[in-house]
């Protein structure tokens, strides 16, 4: 059957709610050109990939739609690059993909989808920073979000008590510089800047955060480790490891946190112009990568999209030097940190590939 043929493309558009869905987001007139895209990733990759993404990609189910999604764009990624599929095995499944050298892979994508929208948090952000700059008061502070806001957020209940703390401030009541705001949905932080605002100047001299990097690496760590230990697990524990985590959001994750995790601290950073690098010397706690257990891990390949680029994908590999089977910056083609062969000790860089916005198909 083919993938999202006419028939499925009219049931799925015709049906009342589900409006939430991303199969029956792709089958609204406005979805021709993804559903073009998707069907051509299909054809190239062929079977036995193409049966299971028939199934996945008409699914009503946003995880089982997101993750044959991100098994397609996957492959074909790979298979531009003169990979080639080789077999799926097993529950999950197992993906098995063919170097152009004729390495055989063992390939694990891992599907993210994230509970809120960037777009709407940061229109939501937005409110709340309008509203405290209306704040009536000359002494001028900064907030600290601490989570991302809720989208029903009404920011006039945290301007009125940031007002009365400032009146506090004012009177000399209040001893420190030094604020919180929290219920349970909320988490902010005032601070002082010592200065009072002038003429028309907001009292609100800045807004930071809320902070996510730290958050997303919550997630996407314990996920990577599972699949590690699947893999050695496995019957094909020798067989060389591509894991691709693939998020239906950006990843917003620091290099420094995806760095800590899979290299470990690097022992020097040489900065060269605009550029920097990082040697790793001697083991500065535990590390995937450098983890003897997991010496078949490869590679970590992040992928994500814009929701308003929707015919992009956003890709960039993190490559294990101390691999049984290192991969080189052309097996992947895309932005890589990655180390030049034989050094040691490692001097990892990012390398520039076919660049970060990959078109989806």
């Amino acid at each position: 059957m083919p993938l999202l043929s006419e028939r499925i493309v009219a049931q799925l558009s015709r049906m009342p709610g589900s409006d939430h869905s991303f199969a029956k987001q792709v089958c609204a007139p406005d979805g021709a050109e993804v559903r073009d895209r998707l069907r051509m990733m299909v054809e190239r990759i062929g079977e036995p990939m193409s049966t299971r993404a028939t199934d996945l990609l008409s699914s009503l189910d946003n995880r089982r739609f997101f993750q044959g999604f991100a098994e397609i764009s996957v492959v074909s990624m790979l298979v531009r690059q003169g990979w080639r599929l080789s077999g799926l095995h097993g529950a999950g499944p197992r993906i098995e993909v063919t170097r152009p050298d004729g390495t055989l892979f063992s390939l694990s994508v891992l599907s993210f989808l994230h509970q809120t929208r960037p777009g709407g948090d940061e229109q939501t952000r937005q409110r709340l920073v309008d509203a405290l700059s209306r704040v009536a008061s000359k002494h001028r502070f900064v907030v600290l979000i601490r989570r991302w806001l809720p989208h029903d957020l009404d920011p006039e209940p945290v301007r009125r008590s940031l007002e009365l703390w400032l009146q506090q401030v004012g009177s000399g009541a209040w001893e420190g510089r030094y604020a919180a705001y929290e219920d349970e949905k909320l988490s902010l932080e005032f601070c002082l800047t010592g200065e009072k605002a002038r003429g028309r100047q907001s009292p609100l001299a800045f807004a930071l955060g809320p902070f996510v990097a730290h958050r997303a690496m919550e997630v996407l760590e314990p996920r990577v480790v599972r699949e590690l230990d699947r893999h050695v697990a496995g019957p094909c524990r020798d067989m060389p490891l591509l894991v691709a985590a693939v998020s239906d959001q950006p990843w917003c994750i620091n290099h420094g946190y995806l760095r800590d995790f899979l290299y470990g601290r690097p022992t020097m950073t040489l900065h060269e112009g605009t550029s920097s690098s990082f040697l790793f010397g001697g083991q500065d706690g535990p590390c995937a990568f450098r983890d003897p257990l997991y010496s078949a891990f490869s590679g970590l390949l992040i992928v994500d999209r814009e929701p308003a680029r929707p015919l992009e994908l956003r890709a960039e590999a993190l490559l294990n030097p101390w691999a049984k089977v290192p991969l080189a910056v052309s097996d992947l083609g895309v932005r890589a940190f990655a180390s030049p062969r034989d050094a040691a000790p490692p001097d990892l860089r990012w390398y520039v590939g076919a660049g970060e916005a990959l078109p989806l198909g």
